[in-house]
């Protein structure tokens, strides 16, 4: 289920995994800036996003994630974006990927790639009723045509 909504102060980040059965898999406390996953390790935890912060979009053939870290990535939370389960690519809402950009800039977090402008252009995208395959968040995974991975085949 990709699903994931809003209540009330915090932003909940529900797995895009249909095994997972919507299980929420990262927080934003819209009141502090924090953003915590589910999962915590060393490094794996909350993350307070400010001007000390930074956001970076990752991607594999699999998934696209938005990462942000503190320390010189000492602290970092992972937030899905999109992912292919049974060769379908699932991803995040419209209103997610936008509360996520919003919540990005308004708080300063340092972009080491661009990250607002894609989350901003899959929000617009899936609310002009595309597909998430060819969302521009699933261009850096090479879903849709167009992006890196297209042209380097199976590896």
């Amino acid at each position: 289920m990709s699903s994931t909504a809003a209540s009330g102060g915090v932003l909940a980040v529900r797995a895009l995994d249909p095994a997972a059965g919507g299980t929420v898999v990262a927080r934003l406390d819209r009141g502090t800036g924090v953003l915590d996953p589910e999962r915590h390790s060393l490094r794996n935890g909350p993350v307070r996003l400010d001007r000390k912060t930074v956001a970076v979009l990752t991607s594999d053939k699999r998934r696209t994630e938005l990462m942000v870290s503190r320390g010189i990535g000492w602290k970092y939370a992972v937030v899905p974006l999109i992912e292919v389960h049974g060769g379908q690519a699932v991803g995040v809402p419209a209103e997610v990927a936008r509360a996520l950009a919003d919540e990005l800039a308004s708080r300063g977090v340092k972009e080491t790639t661009a990250v607002l402008a894609p989350l901003r252009a899959h929000a617009d995208h899936l609310d002009a009723g595309g597909p998430v395959a060819s969302s521009p968040l699933g261009r850096y995974m090479g879903l849709g045509g167009g992006g890196a991975l297209t042209s380097l085949g199976d590896f």
